[in-house]
């Protein structure tokens, strides 16, 4: 692997996740291929009981104080 190459995925490691996206799409616009990959937004369905919209707001806020 060249000198330039080792650099490159070097910073790449080093770059916060939220750059990696369109860094990724500089790299494939310059490979010329067609990429069929699409970054669709998550949408979920749940069950629940009867007063689980009225409590929604109390539910989230439980959930924010909770660490990743």
């Amino acid at each position: 692997m060249s000198v330039m190459r080792e650099e490159l995925h070097h910073l790449v490691d080093r770059l916060p996740e939220e750059k990696i996206a369109p860094l990724l799409r500089l790299v494939q616009d310059q490979l010329d291929e067609q990429q069929t990959v699409r970054d669709l937004p998550f949408i979920g369905m749940l069950e629940a009981e009867p007063d689980f919209a009225e409590r929604a707001e109390e539910i989230l806020r439980a959930e924010d104080n909770h660490p990743l």
